[in-house]
């Protein structure tokens, strides 16, 4: 059993960098390369999104189909593993699977796994259980169905609410038990940010891809950022 190290509660004391989808400006999204870009970029942490193949198996992409990052066709959830496996993700890439993607991060930084649909987390689930990785895993959806589903599995894993409209869900993600707050970047005002903070909620803005916007957003004292560009932001966190 590799060593359950970095644990998310580090992050908690000081600014951070996600590489959002790996290092998706720079690399083809959710793919191992991408991943393992962020990580010789020295991310804190990395964040991917898990489906479900037709055959059961949780996957790493983004999308619906496979038709924006692959050179196939088709819905993910139509297609078998064999199917997804012979597609090219990008630079010859190939879609992970969610077991790949967590032993190659698992040790070296946290990971953020996005539910795109509720079939994915009871196998995710299992896998982080068999590596034991509930410290360095924080498992985010913009559903709190599947946040939910994620705590009667596991009482004190961590989860955390993503949400891209003005609404409640900095009170619904302490509500849930949520540990941290993903808002799309233009809602992380000052005002909601310190909001936040005085419920012990983590605020990770996504996704800051310039270091004006960076800065900005540092100075409303949120935890982290997520990036497409680790490379740029990167340069924020050891700055005061």
């Amino acid at each position: 059993m590799v060593a359950d190290l970095p644990i998310l509660e580090e992050l908690m004391g000081y600014f951070f960098i996600v590489g959002h989808r790996g290092a998706k400006g720079l690399e083809p999204e959710n793919t191992l390369k991408s991943i393992r870009r962020a990580l010789e970029l020295d991310v804190d942490a990395v964040e991917v999104d898990v489906r479900v193949s037709k055959d059961d198996y949780p996957v790493v992409i983004h999308d619906e189909t496979v038709d924006r990052t692959t050179n196939g066709e088709g819905s993910v959830a139509e297609m078998s593993l064999e199917e997804l496996r012979k597609l090219d993700a990008g630079m010859g890439e190939k879609i992970p699977l969610f077991e790949e993607v967590l032993r190659e991060v698992h040790g070296k930084a946290v990971l953020f796994v996005e539910f795109k649909v509720p079939e994915a987390v009871d196998p995710v689930l299992e896998k982080v259980d068999e590596l034991n990785a509930w410290k360095s895993v924080l498992f985010i959806s913009f559903h709190q169905e599947h946040l939910l589903k994620v705590k009667k599995y596991k009482e004190d894993a961590y989860i955390g609410l993503i949400y891209s409209k003005p609404s409640d869900g900095i009170v619904l993600a302490k509500k849930i038990g949520a540990i941290a707050v993903l808002p799309q970047y233009r809602l992380a005002t000052e005002k909601a940010v310190a909001f936040a903070k005085r419920l012990k909620l983590m605020v990770v803005p996504w996704v800051v891809n310039d270091l004006e916007t960076g800065r900005r957003l540092k100075s409303y004292g949120v935890s982290g950022l997520a990036t497409d560009r680790p490379d740029l932001l990167i340069k924020l966190r050891d700055v005061v």
